[in-house]
């Protein structure tokens, strides 16, 4: 009786631990990055995918006795999990017209290793012919799988739309899809998650209702922009006044908006949360005064001093899409511009009716004072809530230097041109508030509209992307990543493989999030993805000091977007093919590193 029970025991505790080994066995990874190309020719359209295996979930994959992936009998199984997480999920259209489901035509198992994927022409030699060795010892989980799908189709592709459903490959998907065109140039674009149809090839009127959709977006659905709009004109519901206060927020918020997408903005991490900061307070502002009592003289220099702030908060917006705009750049920017203002025109359409019907009802002054003492109160809690974010980051007084006077004569010039239109708009606010014909008030609000999205390919061609040599990192981010390197990468590695015309060769004049990108998957050798994101941002620095480039006040920062706007610029030693050699730093000693570099060599050649 005593051993029956016992051996009950042992089945019900066997029965337990059975399933959790199985959900483990199929757990949703945190985090999956998935690589695609897409290369449109005259009869068909090729992808090629690559997404971790550890994504792979409901195939059976065939293993040997020690857990590994038995490679002789995988190619089944790779096929199946080709066809259900990849090619399955992937829908393409020509316009409006669908194309054919996409077909799988190759697959492989590659080792994490493995750069073939770093170009299109690569990844296809290497998925159509370079298979896994069978002698591979590696369970499918650290794996990677390659697939080659094709589209057939009776004539080229002139307006290519796909839209991909990779989100259940992980509880946070990223994908970075590069466009191939057919006379070799390339475009990338990155997204999470589900990002619907995506045109990649945009024409400019649907670059521009694109973008339209979006401005409406993000003005309606902010509401702190509403509240400000709210505010400026709950004392002030009449025609003229309005004109005046929503054409100086108008031009002030054009300006900024389309001066932050062009790269205009400080790139230091505190500005975002201050403009934060700065757009609860414009609110707050504006409900005391309103309280207090507004003048209609003024109202409109304040609507412009914070529709500046106002413009570089939709900007924000701007950040992850202005990479759908294709080749149409400033029609985008515009047809932003021109989305905020439809959104805006039919807010106060619906507002000031509103707001009438209410002032009505009970006295006017009270209910202007009411209202605002409510909005300021919630505006406060925003603006400390913010405040607290800026705090947060770190901030350092900046040495003045050459740099730091370019910039002070930058925003002074700024300064001089932005008084400008306000003294523009100050002569026109004084014929604006004498008796005039609604008509005249009328023209001159459509005349202001038009000059403040006029065409600005001038400043856009002016505008130079930003390079590693203006210092995207600090000192103290490269000798982090000096002790990184040195103790996770250092027995694989060394630092010959990431200097000199090594590294110039191949990362030279490519956006740096590629390098940030290699860095993340394919270091440590021995365990790739296994460091922290702190860590790979700081080892990216350091390989950026091994090449010569200088270090700065602005920190190296790991978002997708800001990387993909510094490019690589380092052409020390690429006259004359020799290594480049790293300046003397006081916190980046070459003589100790080189005695941490000679004993781990001299311990790699003793014990092999």
């Amino acid at each position: 009786m005593r051993l029956g029970r016992f051996q009950l025991a042992i089945a019900m505790w066997v029965a337990f631990l059975l399933p959790v080994r199985v959900v483990l066995a199929h757990e949703i990874p945190r985090h999956v990055g998935v690589r695609a190309y897409v290369a449109p020719a005259a009869d068909r359209v090729r992808l090629l995918v690559q997404i971790p295996m550890d994504a792979v979930r409901d195939v059976d994959f065939p293993v040997l006795a020690n857990d590994a992936l038995d490679v002789s009998r995988a190619a089944p199984y790779l096929h199946d999990a080709a066809q259900l997480w990849v090619a399955d999920a992937m829908t393409l259209r020509d316009g409006s017209a669908m194309l054919g489901a996409p077909r799988v035509m190759a697959v492989r198992a590659a080792l994490p290793s493995d750069r073939a994927f770093d170009s299109f022409g690569a990844a296809l030699t290497a998925v159509s012919q370079q298979a896994l060795p069978t002698a591979t010892d590696l369970p499918h989980g650290q794996l990677r799988l390659e697939v080659l799908l094709e589209v057939a189709t009776s004539v080229p592709v002139r307006d290519l739309v796909i839209e991909p459903r990779w989100a259940n490959l992980g509880v946070r998907t990223t994908t970075v899809l590069t466009l191939v065109d057919p006379n070799g140039t390339e475009r990338r674009y990155s997204f999470d998650g589900n990002p619907g149809e995506v045109r990649l090839d945009p024409r400019w009127w649907h670059a521009a209702w694109t973008f339209v959709q979006h401005g409406m977006a993000h003005m309606l659905g902010g509401i702190d922009h509403l509240l400000f709009v709210l505010c400026l004109v709950l004392p002030f519901r009449q025609w003229r006044p309005l004109v005046g206060m929503v054409t100086a927020f108008t031009v002030a918020h054009s300006i900024t908006l389309i001066a932050a997408a062009l790269g205009f903005v400080p790139s230091v991490a505190w500005f975002a949360p201050l403009v934060e900061v700065l757009i609860a307070a414009s609110i707050v502002y504006m409900a005391i005064e309103n309280v207090l009592g507004a003048r209609v003289e003024r109202r409109w220099i304040v609507a412009f001093i914070f529709g500046l702030v106002h413009g570089f908060g939709f900007s924000s917006a701007l950040g992850d899409t202005l990479q759908f705009a294709g080749a149409h750049l400033v029609t985008s920017l515009l047809a932003f511009n021109v989305g905020v203002e439809l959104a805006q025109l039919g807010v106060l359409l619906v507002m000031i009716p509103l707001l009438d019907r209410l002032l009505a009802r009970i006295p006017e002054r009270a209910g202007i004072v009411v209202l605002s003492t409510l909005v300021a109160h919630e505006a406060w809690h925003w603006m400390t809530a913010r405040f607290a974010d800026v705090r947060a980051v770190p901030f350092a007084m900046p040495a003045f230097d050459a740099a730091l006077a370019v910039t002070l004569i930058r925003v002074a010039m700024a300064v001089l041109v932005l008084t400008g239109v306000a003294w523009a708009l100050s002569g026109w606010m004084r014929r604006l508030l004498t008796p005039r014909s609604v008509a005249s008030a009328a023209l001159a609000l459509a005349a202001v509209g038009v000059w403040s999205i006029t065409p600005m390919s001038s400043l856009e061609a002016q505008t130079a992307p930003r390079t590693t040599k203006a210092g995207v990192y600090t000192a103290d981010q490269a000798v982090k990543g000096r002790e990184v390197f040195n103790s996770n990468c250092l027995g694989c590695h060394t630092t010959a493989t990431h200097q000199g015309p090594a590294f110039t060769n191949k990362w030279f004049g490519r956006a740096l999030f590629d390098l940030y990108d290699y860095v993340s998957q394919a270091m440590p050798k021995a365990a790739p993805g296994s460091l922290t994101e702190d860590e790979y941002v700081w080892v990216t620095a350091y390989i950026l000091r091994l090449n010569g480039m200088p270090p700065g006040r602005t920190e190296l920062s790991p978002e997708p977007a800001w990387l993909k706007s510094v490019r690589v610029d380092s052409t020390m030693g690429r006259a004359n093919g020799t290594p480049l050699q790293v300046q003397e730093h006081p916190l980046f000693s070459n003589r100790q590193f080189g005695r941490a570099h000679d004993s781990r060599l001299r311990a790699r050649t003793e014990h092999p």
